[in-house]
């Protein structure tokens, strides 16, 4: 599993429960909020480094979130960007780091000025393995949400991008939890 580096980081206190009633699994992480997905899910892993909490269905696709605070990443410690450009740069900067580290190729699939959102796809060989996942990033009120769906042939590229996007445009997800 790849992941980018954030800036400095603070505790956190992250939960995972899933609504029978609406099939919905609500993930918190506090201080920073919380998202609805849709579907049964279960933490499965997490990125210290990258602050990364990884997911899995029951048909074992794997998707990570990660909460933040804007200025918490090595591109943006003065908090010049928000929102949009916000998203802009870190799809510069996420998107050089893969190409550098690992030779990853990178493509915007979507990008949403109004909601503060950039849709991109990391895909290429790397140690020998394919790696093709899907990546969501936005911004609002200070908070990122980086959303992505893992290498998986379960899902068509279109349920994908329109997983993420449910699950940040969902109008019950909230800042704080």
């Amino acid at each position: 599993m790849f992941s980018g580096c954030t800036g400095s980081r603070v505790s956190t206190i992250v939960g995972c429960n899933f609504d029978a009633s609406t099939n919905q699994t609500k993930f918190i992480e506090l201080p920073y909020g919380s998202v609805l997905i849709p579907g049964k899910w279960e933490k499965s892993g997490y990125n210290s480094i990258s602050g990364q909490s990884f997911l899995t269905n029951p048909d074992s696709v794997r998707i990570a979130i990660a909460l933040n605070q804007y200025d918490k990443y090595e591109f943006n410690t003065d908090g010049s960007k928000r929102g949009y450009s916000f998203a802009l740069g870190f799809y510069e900067w996420d998107s050089g780091f893969f190409a550098d580290t690992y030779g990853i190729k990178s493509r915007i699939i979507e990008s949403d000025s109004t909601h503060n959102y950039i849709l991109y796809q990391l895909y290429g060989m790397a140690k020998g393995a394919e790696y093709d996942a899907l990546f969501l990033i936005g911004e609002n009120n200070g908070i990122v949400k980086n959303l992505s769906v893992m290498t998986t042939n379960k899902w068509t590229e279109e349920r994908k991008i329109g997983f993420l996007k449910e699950i940040y445009l969902n109008e019950q997800d909230t800042d704080s939890p």
